[in-house]
């Protein structure tokens, strides 16, 4: 029992061991609780098993959350009933089961854990990296088709928003305007340029100061972005498609997404762009999925992140901002490739 408590100390409260442990048909003081760290989320996370039945617990904690945790707990609501509502339709891309708990505090779903064949983070071998990223882009595809009449669209919270967000952003049109901010961002990827950890990244990251340097290229870049307002956004989507929310299992080739809070309409190949970019940034050939790409999101992606990688910092020890600048760098190398790919 000291070890159990000790074990809570860091991951769910004893209201969501309570809640998991009566989905596993056992007492609390019988369970196992293993704490998940990856990824970013401000809510208690965790594996709870009792026997050889696992399951995994997202829990709003209200006592550390600004205004008891509503905001979250409406995000937590959102996932439960935009994954209800996928189950009818692309059952195999979102968990089996969900259960909100807890007067809507603790969201419970199966585990899908590494011990039993799931990865959580992108494959070591290339042939899985392969078969991983092709299923992810398919999935994101046909999350593409599935249609939500008006109502559902209301009720689930699923409107419109990243297309206009990234469009009307102003960060390549601020870095064109401004000396002082392209000096900055000279600075930051020169720093990175000689960083030996991010060798697989260089090419992208000198395309990046290049482009810096070219005001007519910033400007053309621009206005590529800008028009992405243009595009339908017409088309469903995850809209936060990054490894941390993504499991896949490489001896069946299954990917299920987890995390639906960010779910809305798009504009086409918005999910495989963000995804593409983010397995890019980790040294990942891409190429073989350029087709897949949003050449105006890409653009647009460019300013959005480099605008956003000069902010401070938002905790000690936090890589949010290195994380922006490579995927800022990252975006232009593809949006080269995707151009020069469709000529």
């Amino acid at each position: 029992m000291e070890q159990l408590k000790k074990e809570m100390e860091n991951t769910i409260s004893p209201v969501g061991c309570e809640a998991a442990a009566s989905e596993l048909g056992c007492n609390v003081s019988d369970i196992q609780v293993v704490g998940v760290d990856d990824g970013y989320s401000r809510n208690r996370r965790s594996l709870v098993g009792y026997a050889d039945k696992w399951i995994f617990a997202k829990e709003v904690d209200h006592d550390l959350l600004p205004g008891d945790g509503v905001e979250e707990m409406r995000w937590l609501h959102k996932d439960f009933e935009c994954t209800n509502a996928l189950r009818q339709t692309v059952p195999e891309i979102v968990p089996e089961w969900e259960k909100l708990t807890a007067n809507n505090h603790v969201l419970l779903m199966p585990s899908y854990r590494v011990d039993d064949g799931w990865l959580w983070s992108l494959p070591l071998k290339a042939d899985d990296q392969s078969l991983y990223i092709q299923a992810v882009v398919d999935a994101t595809k046909k999350l593409e088709t599935v249609n939500f009449d008006q109502n559902a669209i209301d009720n689930l919270n699923l409107s419109p928003y990243f297309r206009d967000k990234l469009a009307l952003d102003d960060g390549l049109v601020l870095i064109l305007k401004n000396e002082d901010i392209r000096n900055q961002l000279q600075d930051k990827y020169t720093a990175m340029e000689q960083d030996d950890s991010l060798i697989s990244l260089r090419h992208a990251i000198r395309k990046m100061r290049d482009l810096l340097k070219d005001e007519a290229a910033l400007d053309d870049l621009s206005k590529k972005a800008a028009s992405l307002i243009n595009q339908p956004n017409n088309c469903f989507g995850h809209c936060d498609v990054r490894s941390d929310n993504i499991t896949f299992n490489p001896l069946t080739g299954q990917v299920k997404f987890v995390d639906w809070n960010w779910a809305s309409f798009a504009t086409s190949g918005f999910g495989a762009t963000e995804f593409l970019i983010d397995i890019a940034r980790r040294g990942v050939n891409v190429e073989p999925w350029l087709d897949s790409l949003n050449i105006e999101m890409l653009a647009a992606t460019v300013g959005f992140y480099a605008k956003r990688c000069l902010e401070d910092p938002l905790a000690p020890g936090n890589t949010l901002r290195d994380m922006q600048a490579q995927s800022a760098a990252v975006a232009l190398d593809l949006y080269d490739m995707a151009v020069s790919a469709n000529r």
